[in-house]
């Protein structure tokens, strides 16, 4: 199947849920009012100072959320491990026909036994099955479970057991030392908040339903407010029309996996999550076609722009069945167009008949001339990006015909910007100068970096994301992803990078740090 998305035309799209969550009109009032919270009619307050002012939250969707996003989707696995078929329906009907009266996970197996004509002992098994399944499928939902401090109150309405409860906060690594209220209904009839009123005083309850967790507690001059961390975000939802949803989950999974109350620092964490990772896993199988087509048994990455890359090639590699070295390769502009003869003895090691050169975007004009001073000709290469030649390098040396360049996103494409590319994948150390061969072992020499604190904190945050997201692809089977062909792959590529370019937000973090750099660089080689 050939996809063709079409790139978002709002740059904060992809963006939906991660800030700017808001109160409903009536809790923000009263917290302005400074209203306090009351108990029910029927039941008088204790005396304020009496009851400990703590914050009230909601368990699923709220602290944690499932890793394949709705509970059908426990079910759909239970029935595929099961082998019982029509599990998944049945068991949502059952829940469906005990949810007016008490049930618990008992109760809902006992009906799901009568609806499948079987002895309840035989479900058992799948039941346990059940428990286990939600305990693997869990995730935290990281920028709600920050603002969970010790002595808050845990509020859910759930067939699981408080002990069930706990196992997952647990797992999901909530340490704090909290209150845990479970109820079939409780926050649904709003029967629970009167006795919540009675006994603490609430700052402010947070929650992903708007009836149980904003209208009910506001009712009752409760402070609320609604979040939707655990819903799919403009891309996700796009990758998941588009068939791709184990893709979408592992993005969503490192978004809600990572949070920074440093507005910089989360939003390059989304932008990795749901723009760079994905791109860069597009980027990732076309390479390695290319690699298989062509035989390559050396894929050479260029420093610094692939510094996040190798892991995720390598990762990919593996599971396409493709079988090279991934090697890191201290290059630079500078090394390139001014080597030493240690840097030459180096490249020369490296560059042969069976290697491939990959680098996120450029003209190809340094490599160009380092080929040809090599005595090379038809350097196979690799860009995500080829942009087209630059009249600055032409007028000082023309291109040699000394490469062969293939690319993912040709060089006219629309609505790109290489720069936040870049951005997008920075390393944390410094340009490459040169590489001094010791006994025949390569050691970088390396530019004083002069990035400042925040650009590397910045840059730290990137790669911690990005590094996270390939480690959480063991979890999902991205079989269909890997299977896209050539069309698809550079479709979707197209319509990530497109979004991408659009968030000048990196341009005004990493801007100037990017534009000095590059007029030292320039000037090195003699290009103005």
């Amino acid at each position: 199947m050939t996809f063709q998305p079409r790139p978002q035309t709002d740059d904060t799209l992809y963006l939906i849920g991660a800030h700017g969550e808001t109160a409903t009109p009536g809790a923000s009032l009263l917290e302005k009012a400074g209203a306090a919270p009351s108990a029910g009619p029927h039941e008088p307050a204790a005396p304020a100072e009496t009851r400990p002012l703590v914050r009230t939250f909601d368990v699923f969707d709220t602290l944690i959320a499932r890793r394949c996003i709705e509970p059908a989707g426990i079910f759909a696995l239970i029935e595929e491990r099961s082998g019982l078929k029509g599990f998944a329906a049945a068991r949502r009907k059952a829940e469906a026909n005990v949810l007016a009266g008490p049930h618990d996970l008992d109760v809902i197996y006992a009906e799901l036994a009568n609806l499948l004509c079987v002895e309840p002992l035989k479900l058992s098994a799948v039941k346990a099955l059940e428990v286990d399944v939600e305990k693997e499928q869990v995730i935290p939902i990281a920028e709600n479970m920050a603002r969970v401090r010790h002595g808050d109150v845990l509020i859910s309405d759930m067939y699981l057991g408080a002990t069930h409860i706990r196992s997952l906060l647990d797992r999901a690594g909530l340490s704090a030392r909290v209150g845990l209220v479970v109820s079939n209904d409780g926050k649904k009839t709003g029967r629970i908040w009167p006795q919540i009123a009675q006994n603490l005083r609430v700052e402010e309850h947070l929650g992903d339903n708007e009836h149980s967790d904003v209208k009910m507690p506001a009712s009752f001059q409760i402070a609320a407010r609604l979040t939707r961390l655990d819903k799919p975000t403009a891309v996700e939802g796009v990758l998941i029309n588009l068939g791709l949803r184990q893709l979408a989950e592992l993005c969503r999974e490192a978004r809600l996996r990572t949070w920074s109350d440093d507005k910089s620092i989360r939003m390059v964490q989304m932008i990795q999550a749901n723009l760079n990772f994905p791109l860069m896993l597009m980027a990732s199988i076309e390479l390695a076609n290319l690699v298989r087509q062509r035989g390559c048994r050396r894929v050479l990455f260029s420093s610094r722009d692939c510094d996040m890359w190798v892991p995720l090639f390598e990762e990919v590699a593996r599971r396409m069945g493709v079988t090279c070295k991934a090697e890191y390769f201290y290059t630079s502009r500078l090394a390139k167009m001014q080597p030493s003869e240690s840097y030459l003895s180096y490249a020369r090691d490296r560059i042969g008949e069976d290697s491939i050169v990959v680098d996120l975007c450029g003209t190809g004009w340094s490599l160009s001339h380092l080929a040809e001073r090599l005595g090379l000709s038809k350097v196979p290469v690799f860009f995500l990006h080829k942009l087209p030649s630059a009249k600055a390098y032409e007028e000082l040396s023309r291109t040699p015909d000394a490469c062969a360049f293939h690319a993912l996103i040709r060089a006219d494409a629309p609505d790109v910007f290489n720069t936040i590319l870049e951005m997008s994948n920075y390393s944390d150390h410094g340009m490459v100068r040169d590489v001094r061969m010791i006994d025949g072992f390569a050691v970088p020499v390396l530019a004083d970096d002069e990035r400042g604190p925040r650009d590397h904190a910045a840059v730290k945050a990137q790669k911690e994301t990005f590094a996270l997201a390939v480690s959480l692809m063991e979890n999902f089977d991205l079989n269909h992803v890997l299977q896209l062909d050539q069309a698809s792959i550079s479709a979707v590529a197209l319509a990530l990078y497109q979004s991408l370019s659009r968030q000048q937000s990196l341009r005004d973090l990493y801007g100037k740090g990017h534009m000095d750099e590059e007029v030292r660089v320039r000037a090195q080689i003699g290009c103005n």
